[in-house]
């Protein structure tokens, strides 16, 4: 599929002068300082983003009552302060070269991809939610040719600056719309597919099965699809590492006895992995999405 043109209308002007500042500070400052930076704008967005952060809380007090409001609010804003620093950040995937990506996005546990790959076998990369999400695809098309499904924008800009990041370096994007049938056809031959799976899509087709420890609406199209494919399942999370001042890509070792055939435990065992990593690694995780907006029947809604 050829990448579409760059929109560049004057309703986007504001946009790109954006995008230019983001870009020119990812260049010329350190990432001691870029990060500094991109912080302090985290704190500015927790204190403004009233209804992000009230649905944050609900979410964790939900799905990690072991922390007490303290803990909970130091928890928000680090989130907060790493989806900024994402953002800013945003440069890697959409222009970066090569050599930077390598660089300031490591991959730990490509051997668990590749061994899967020398089998010749199809991979699905069970993706977390978390703030640096965009950043992990170019890097790992770097290593293997990818495929991941897309939905649209509603800003042209954000949508061809976030599918021009996803489609570099061979990776190939794969509308929503075309459904199982184009995910398989990207499995096919060993393909592996780039694959978020913690999404809420309502009700129909989905199972509702816990995640950490409540029901939540899950598509059990993974087991689907690696029963019709053969596919291996291998979770997969992207994180800062504050540390070493860089991105970390883990691939986890493939699930095991997957699928197995019924639907509700499949879509269990895609969210035992899910909340294994997300445990790992909780301010990453985007508690800011509306994960259990779709309700058993009869019950109230959350947000």
């Amino acid at each position: 599929m050829a990448e579409p043109r760059p929109p560049f209308g004057i309703v986007h002007w504001p946009g790109w002068l954006l995008v230019g500042l983001i870009t020119a500070t990812h260049v010329l400052l350190p990432r001691g300082a870029r990060r500094r930076l991109s912080r302090g704008l985290g704190n500015l967005a927790w204190f403004f983003n009233r209804v992000p952060r009230r649905i944050a809380e609900i979410n964790l007090q939900r799905c990690m009552p072991e922390l007490d409001s303290s803990r909970r609010s130091v928890l928000i804003k680090e989130h907060f302060r790493l989806m900024a620093q994402a953002v800013w950040d945003y440069p890697l995937p959409w222009f970066g070269s090569r050599d930077r990506l390598s660089r300031e996005v490591a991959v730990e546990g490509l051997d668990h991809l590749k061994a899967q790959r020398a089998k010749g076998r199809p991979v699905i990369l069970m993706v977390a939610h978390t703030a640096g999400l965009d950043i992990a695809p170019p890097r790992l098309a770097m290593e293997v040719p990818m495929c991941g499904p897309y939905n649209p924008f509603g800003n042209a800009l954000a949508e061809w600056l976030i599918s021009h990041g996803r489609s570099r370096f061979g990776n190939q994007p794969i509308p929503r719309e075309a459904g199982m049938r184009g995910f398989l056809k990207a499995l096919r031959g060993g393909g592996v597919l780039y694959y978020l799976a913690d999404q809420d899509y309502g009700r129909e087709r989905s199972q509702f099965v816990p995640f950490f420890g409540q029901l939540k609406a899950t598509l059990p199209v993974i087991g689907r699809m690696a029963k019709a494919s053969g596919a291996a399942v291998l979770p997969t999370m992207t994180v800062y590492d504050t540390v070493e001042m860089r991105y970390r890509v883990i691939i986890d070792p493939p699930l095991k006895d997957f699928p197995s055939g019924d639907p509700a435990r499949d879509a269990r065992r895609m969210n035992e992995a899910l909340e294994d990593q997300i445990r790992r690694y909780p301010e990453h995780y985007m508690w800011t999405l509306k994960l259990f907006r779709t309700r058993p029947e009869g019950e109230p809604d959350w947000y």
